[in-house]
């Protein structure tokens, strides 16, 4: 049986208002696009049980609906129902299952990565993940995953089946907890739903404001199109002129000693930029800017850069943070694993000892800069494809050759002069640049190598320029060569010097 999970509706009659009855709250449901239900009535004796499942099996039937039982493999087996759903407490599902075979829908209640995944070695066919949130409809024994508990179960899960997510669940949070709890190509299936449905005085509105809202997430994680390197190119020019045809917002917390250059990058490339570090502000930019760029240059006020990337988050913005000086002190570490865990990022862009560092594979800093070399090709390849991979995001690690991956492809800019190491800031400003491209870019990987062929070709470019002499001169034509660059992308085509690596070759 092919199941849609993606409107789950979990049944609760205590919920029910007082003019109207469980049966009338489910086929509303039904009407409004419910796309399987679940019946649990934990107070119900076997006999009134089974007599009120026949009559909701006979309404899921006309709708074409699953119906799932929840806990009581007797009550299924009784009115052939489709399948059951249990918990970490319940029958176990090697059990269970031998009870009622190979054809029967077995859902698992899981809170974590072991649970996740021995629900999966043993054969589950989905799996239900909660409680997300605080909820009033179940005793919940374990504080709340919240939504990077949801994403790290979906990531660390070693064989992908179909998920929904469970627990405090309403229209107001749905999308970002659909959007939030995303992993590189990983999502939820679905989202299982009591109160809003079961309570609600018009269980069919609810479900078709529920049914848009997925329809559209679902449409945002349609999988990338492969393209080659030619293809990324012709992308990264369009992408140039939509940057200085729309003008994005992109907001700012970045370090002191680079906001001047942050602010010059992001204009001379057609984007508006916004240096605000004030919290009193952070919900009204998110609602109108149209992307974040977090820079741990000078650290604060690590709680504000959080707190606003949660809010872009939330509004769908895309979120850049560079890692300056990850690995370099304890409180950078500490920091850097603040932001993996509490933010969704959609770009981690860093230097060579900085990724290396927060991936684990060697990467030695001396205060903010960089030293030593990446320790060869392959260790590159596989530390920006394994951090990207681990955070569902795009690692981005620069250096005289610049890595680039989403944890399933890998491409690598080789343009660029060195003496861009030899302002301050450089990287910061590349960072920007990322940024202004995430704005315009439905996919954060080509996002990201547009950016990077961007800022580097503008450096060869500085580079040819009379009049450069040194790193004083060099600063002020590479911003000219980025305005020259957004007046006249073609450019791109006739430098760029792009390359993709295959990871199965590089493992």
């Amino acid at each position: 049986m092919k199941v849609d999970y993606s409107l789950y509706l979990v049944t609760d009659s205590s919920l029910v208002p007082k003019n109207t009855t469980l049966l009338a709250q489910i086929e509303s449901a039904l009407q409004g696009g419910t796309t399987i239900v679940q019946l649990r009535e934990k107070e119900l004796e076997t006999g009134p049980f089974i007599a009120l499942g026949l009559q909701v099996k006979a309404l899921t039937q006309r709708y074409h609906v699953p119906l799932i039982i929840n806990d009581r493999l007797d009550v299924a087996q009784a009115i052939d129902a489709d399948g059951v759903h249990i918990g970490q407490d319940d029958m176990p599902l090697v059990q269970a299952r031998k009870i009622l075979g190979p054809t029967k829908i077995i859902g698992v209640s899981v809170y974590n990565q072991k649970e996740a995944n021995d629900a999966i070695a043993n054969g589950a066919d989905y799996l239900g993940i909660g409680a997300v949130w605080d909820t009033s409809t179940k005793k919940i024994k374990r504080s709340p995953l919240g939504i990077q508990g949801v994403q790290d179960v979906l990531r660390l899960m070693d064989v992908p089946i179909p998920t929904v997510a469970i627990g405090g669940i309403h229209v107001s949070n749905a999308q970002e907890l659909m959007i939030g709890s995303a992993s590189g190509t990983r999502h939820l299936d679905g989202l299982a739903i009591v109160s809003a449905i079961i309570a609600s005085s018009d269980p069919k509105q609810t479900c078709q404001a529920f049914s848009g809202l997925l329809n559209n997430v679902f449409g945002s994680f349609e999988p990338p199109i492969a393209l080659d390197t030619s293809s990324i190119v012709e992308k990264s020019i369009k992408l140039v002129d939509l940057l200085k045809q729309t003008g994005p917002m992109v907001h700012h917390i970045t370090n002191y000693v680079v906001i001047n250059d942050n602010a010059n990058a992001t204009l001379a490339l057609g984007a508006s930029p916004i240096m605000s570090t004030n919290t009193e502000e952070i919900d009204d930019l998110a609602a109108v800017n149209d992307a974040l760029l977090l820079n741990m240059g000078t650290l604060n006020d690590i709680d504000a850069m959080i707190l606003a990337a949660q809010t872009n988050t939330r509004h769908g913005h895309p979120v850049v943070l560079d890692p300056v000086g990850a690995g370099a002190t304890q409180f950078r570490k500490d920091t850097v694993a603040r932001f993996l865990k509490e933010c969704n990022l959609s770009v981690i862009k860093g230097n060579g000892g900085e990724i290396l560092s927060m991936a684990n594979r060697g990467g030695r800093s001396r205060g903010v800069d960089s030293v030593g070399n990446n320790g060869g090709e392959a260790n590159a390849v596989l530390a920006v494809s394994e951090l990207a991979k681990n955070n569902g995001c795009v690692v981005v690690m620069t250096g005289p050759m610049d890595y680039i991956s989403d944890g399933t492809r890998v491409f690598v800019v080789e343009n660029g002069h060195p003496m861009m190491a030899l302002i301050t800031g450089s990287g910061c400003m590349a960072s920007s640049v990322v940024a202004c491209f995430q704005a315009v870019s439905e996919d954060p990987l080509i996002g990201a190598v547009a950016g990077m062929l961007t800022i580097t070709i503008a450096s060869e470019l500085a580079m040819k320029r009379p009049e450069v002499k040194g790193p004083g001169t060099f600063r002020a034509a590479l911003l000219d060569e980025l305005y020259t660059i957004s007046n006249s992308p073609e450019l791109i085509r006739t430098h760029a010097r792009l390359r993709e690596i295959p990871l199965a070759r590089s493992n």
